[in-house]
C-alpha cells in the first residue's frame, strides 16, 4: 500500500491528476524518495493519452486534429510542468554568459525569446510527428514514450550534482540512490516494452524507446556540460526533449517502413 501511495502523491505533484492531496507547505518532505516513481507516473500518462487516441480514432478525426488535440492533452496532463522547465533551460543555455549567469536567468519567473522560440519548436515536432503516425503505431508509442523520457529523467536526477541550495529538485536528488532506483524504476518499463513488442509485433518499438532514452541521457551530459550540474528546470528540459525525439523517431521509422 505504501507503494500506491507513494505512486499516487508522485502522480499528483508532476501531472493534473487529481489522485493524492499534496499540502505544498510540506511537500519537500513529502518528495523525498519519489524520484524512482516517476517513469511508473510515466505509464500512467501513457494510458490516459492512449485512451485520448482511443477515442479520436474511434470517433474518426482527420489527423491533424488528432495530432493537434494529442499535444494539447499531453501538455494538460503534465501542467506544462516540463514545458516551463525546457524553456526557462533554453533561455538560460542560449544567453552563451558563464554558468553563474545562465543560473540567475533560469530562475527568472519571465520568458524570453530563446524560452520562447525552444518551446514552440518543440510543440511543433510534437504536432507533426503525432499527426502522422497511423493507430497501431500510434497507441504503442503513447503508452511508452512519457515512461522511457522520464527515465532518462531520473538518470539524471541521481548522475549529476544539483546547483542550487534549495529548489524541489534538489529532496529529488538528495534522496535518489543511483544507480539502484534507475534500475528499479526501470523495471516496469522494460517489462511493459516487452509486452508491446511481443504483442503488437512491431520490432520498430525498440528503436523509438532506445532513442528516447538515449535522447534523455545526451541531453542531461550537454546540460551538464554547460552548467557545472542540474536543476529542476533541467530535469524538465530532459523530459521533453526525450519525448520529442523518440515520438520524431517512430514518425521517421514508419515512413521508413
Amino acid at each position: 500500500m505504501d507503494f500506491l501511495r507513494r505512486l499516487a502523491l508522485t502522480a499528483s505533484y508532476v501531472t493534473c491528476l487529481p489522485i493524492y492531496k499534496v499540502d505544498l507547505e510540506q511537500s519537500d518532505e513529502l518528495l523525498a524518495g519519489l524520484s524512482k516513481y516517476l517513469p511508473t507516473v510515466g505509464l500512467l500518462i501513457g494510458v490516459c493519452l492512449f485512451l485520448c487516441a482511443k477515442v479520436l480514432d474511434l470517433s474518426h478525426a482527420p489527423y491533424l486534429v488528432q495530432g493537434a488535440l494529442l499535444t494539447l492533452f499531453w501538455f494538460v496532463f503534465t501542467s506544462g510542468l516540463h514545458l516551463d522547465g525546457l524553456m526557462d533551460t533554453a533561455d538560460g543555455i542560449f544567453s552563451h554568459q558563464s554558468p553563474a549567469r545562465m543560473l540567475e536567468i533560469m530562475s527568472d519567473p519571465r520568458v524570453g525569446n530563446f524560452g520562447v522560440i525552444v518551446g514552440i519548436l518543440l510543440l511543433v515536432c510534437k504536432f507533426a510527428a503525432l499527426s502522422s503516425l497511423g493507430s497501431t503505431s500510434l497507441f504503442a508509442v503513447l503508452f511508452l514514450v512519457p515512461a522511457w523520457a522520464r527515465i532518462s529523467e531520473v538518470y539524471a536526477i541521481g548522475k549529476f550534482t544539483y546547483l542550487r541550495e534549495q529548489g524541489k529538485g534538489k529532496i529529488w536528488h538528495d534522496t535518489t540512490n543511483f544507480p539502484g532506483d534507475l534500475w528499479m524504476s526501470a523495471f516496469l518499463p522494460i517489462i511493459c516494452t516487452i509486452g508491446a513488442v511481443y504483442m503488437g509485433r512491431q520490432l520498430n518499438l525498440l528503436a523509438v524507446v532506445s532513442v528516447t532514452f538515449a535522447a534523455g541521457l545526451l541531453c542531461s551530459h550537454w546540460l551538464n556540460k554547460k552548467l557545472g550540474g542540474q536543476t529542476g528546470d533541467c530535469y524538465g528540459a530532459v523530459v521533453e526533449f526525450s519525448e520529442a525525439a523518440g515520438l520524431l523517431t517512430a514518425a521517421l521509422v514508419q515512413c521508413l517502413g
